[in-house]
């Protein structure tokens, strides 16, 4: 039987163990906390015996019979896990998971973990009788849309409240690596005492053994002290911060901006738009300079222009990475822009 990610972790702990686990897909946080919690719920039935395989093409199928069928010296049942990653059974392979999920393999449960099954595979008659027979798993990353709520959800689990924004913020920053998310959000409470967490909360605390926070970069930035925004840049460098870090937190802010210039260019009160996107009064005075000194159009310029940062930050320009961060804020913060 097939389920959601969801769906098994709300049914597993609600009744016994099936006989059969295949957990497949290519998104490895959800993965591995699958398997967690299969062995999880293994222990809590009393099964203490673990036996794991690594298959390769030399590898004895058979054997996975012979466990299967041979009593345990410590326990009537065992978890026996198959960590198959990107192999393929293959004919023999296939033939003993088709005879396991007949019931070869006793009172024993067969856990098995592989990356994403493509069609072909999940046509094979091995794939069909587990799936029959047991449970199939199949673990798709998150859209970049509902990685969000993912977020805000995983955090609320750990007993605490993560604003939207904030959310946005690391799920833009992680770019749908959830075990990145993962350990944002573990860094975020450790160092945070506090039930609700904003998004002045997750800029001071991406670098947080930085001397210089990120917010004071920005905000430097924004006021045009190029100077200082420099300095603090290349402290936050040797101190071991990563410029796709600290480019992502700047571009946070600096789409945001543009946002509000088109609605303020629009004809909207700025104290209105001011609202709208939740800028808090301390922040106003280093937006509105970023307004007074770029039009609307400049800005969307520069947001063109942050697309070279981003290219060569990844390696897929020549640019030297920490230059051309070094470049956007200067322009952001009014040196050196030419606009025609």
């Amino acid at each position: 039987m097939r389920q959601r990610i969801d769906q098994f972790f709300k049914q597993l702990p609600r009744g016994d163990l099936a006989p059969v686990y295949l957990l497949t897909g290519d998104e490895p946080l959800q993965l591995l906390e699958a398997e967690d919690a299969i062995r999880s719920q293994a222990l809590r039935e009393g099964i203490e015996e673990r036996l794991v395989y690594h298959p390769d093409r030399s590898f004895d199928w058979d054997q996975l019979i012979r466990d299967g069928a041979s009593p345990s010296l410590f326990a009537s049942r065992r978890l026996i896990e198959l960590r198959l990653g990107a192999h393929k059974p293959g004919k023999p392979g296939g033939a003993v998971l088709t005879d396991w999920a007949g019931g070869a393999g006793g009172d024993n449960i067969l856990l098995i973990s592989a990356t994403r099954l493509d069609r072909k595979a999940q046509q094979a008659r091995w794939f069909k009788a587990l799936d029959k027979a047991g449970i199939v798993v199949q673990i798709w990353p998150i859209a970049a849309d509902r990685l969000p709520a993912w977020i805000s959800q995983r955090m609320q689990a750990m007993g605490r409240r993560l604003d939207r924004d904030a959310a946005e913020l690391i799920a833009q920053r992680t770019e749908g690596n959830l075990l990145a998310a993962r350990q944002e959000l573990e860094k975020l409470c450790l160092l945070l005492d506090k039930d609700r967490i904003s998004l002045d909360d997750v800029m001071h605390a991406i670098v947080d053994s930085a001397r210089h926070d990120v917010f004071a970069l920005i905000e430097n930035v924004y006021q045009g002290r190029v100077d200082r925004a420099a300095a603090m840049l290349r402290g936050l460098r040797r101190e071991g911060a990563e410029p796709m870090s600290l480019f992502g937190a700047l571009m946070w802010e600096f789409r945001r901006t543009v946002a509000i210039a088109v609605a303020v260019a629009a004809g909207e009160e700025a104290d209105t738009v001011f609202g709208r996107y939740q800028v808090w009064p301390q922040r106003r005075a280093a937006l509105t300079a970023v307004l007074r000194r770029h039009s609307p159009g400049q800005l969307g310029r520069l947001l063109a222009e942050a697309g070279t940062v981003d290219r060569a930050l990844k390696g897929a320009a020549r640019e030297d990475s920490g230059d051309v961060l070094e470049d956007i804020m200067f322009h952001i913060a009014g040196v050196g822009v030419q606009f025609q």
